[in-house]
């Protein structure tokens, strides 16, 4: 921490634009080390004086498989491909899910949290959300490994086409830190949105064929599902993990303009708001 700036003064006050975006990435990438260092202390943070510690980054994952594989699959029985056992394509849809809806909810909180801070030196504030997002990363790789036991299990190993899994996931990834942005800034302006996320993530968590496939969506809802970016992961992740398929290049290539045009106005729009914090803490 000791390359912060000893002020609270925002470095640029004249009107924003496409070349202030620039320098503000610019100088984000530049402080990358302090990005580093914002992670680890908001991942200690996160499981500071708790007994299991980081144990919950098992138990979450696992305990939400076991729930609902016995609900879908045994109690109301939703149907999926015959080669691929129930748990294992839910947890397939899940586990990016899980990182998804906890970066969210992580990211929608950071700013608040670190009120403190941003009154009394100046950094980059994207750091916060963005580091409340990586934080995530590491509770992910705790479910990759349920996952792999899963797989073994089932005696499913993973397909060739898992090569596309990193592609896939950093679009995924970019798409999450260009939606946590706005809402960390706009969390600080209406502490409602907090609550509003909670919701918000509940329906889109319905919306999203992780519990069903999407081959039990009735026809007149498909719309639905073609606008939904994370119908467009989870699908890609089934397709590449579990049956061997190429997720498609017109599919890469929309969830990347997806993930990049979120990413751009999530951040410009956190920009923009940014100038009013030191006002609103």
């Amino acid at each position: 921490m000791a390359d912060l700036q000893i002020t609270t003064r925002h470095p640029l006050r004249h009107s924003f634009g496409l070349l202030d975006l620039a320098v503000y990435l610019r100088r984000f990438w530049q402080r990358r080390d302090l990005l580093m260092h914002m992670t680890v202390r908001h991942l200690r943070g996160q499981y500071k004086q708790s007994i299991l510690g980081y144990a919950w980054a098992f138990v979450n994952p696992l305990s939400q498989i076991v729930i609902l594989s016995f609900v879908f699959s045994t109690i109301l029985r939703i149907a999926v491909p015959e080669e691929v056992p129930y748990p294992l394509f839910m947890f397939v849809g899940l586990l990016p899910w899980i990182f998804f809806s906890s970066a969210i909810s992580s990211a929608t909180d950071s700013v608040v949290n670190a009120s403190s801070l941003v009154t009394k030196v100046y950094f980059p504030r994207e750091i916060l959300p963005t580091a409340a997002v990586l934080t995530k990363l590491v509770e992910l790789s705790f479910g990759l490994m349920i996952l792999i036991v899963l797989m073994l299990y089932y005696g499913h190993p993973p397909e060739a086409t898992s090569v596309w899994l990193p592609l896939l996931f950093f679009i995924h990834l970019v798409f999450t830190l260009g939606l946590s942005y706005p809402l960390a800034a706009l969390n600080l302006y209406f502490h409602d949105v907090r609550f509003l996320v909670g919701v918000v993530l509940l329906l889109w968590f319905y919306l999203t064929p992780i519990i069903y496939p999407v081959s039990l969506v009735p026809e007149k809802y498909e719309i639905i599902f073609d606008l939904n970016p994370n119908a467009l992961f989870v699908n890609a992740y089934r397709r590449v993990l579990l049956y061997g398929e190429s997720p498609g290049i017109e599919k890469v290539l929309l969830g990347a303009l997806i993930a990049a045009v979120t990413f751009f106005v999530g951040y410009y729009l956190f920009k923009k708001m940014e100038r009013g914090f030191a006002d609103r803490i």
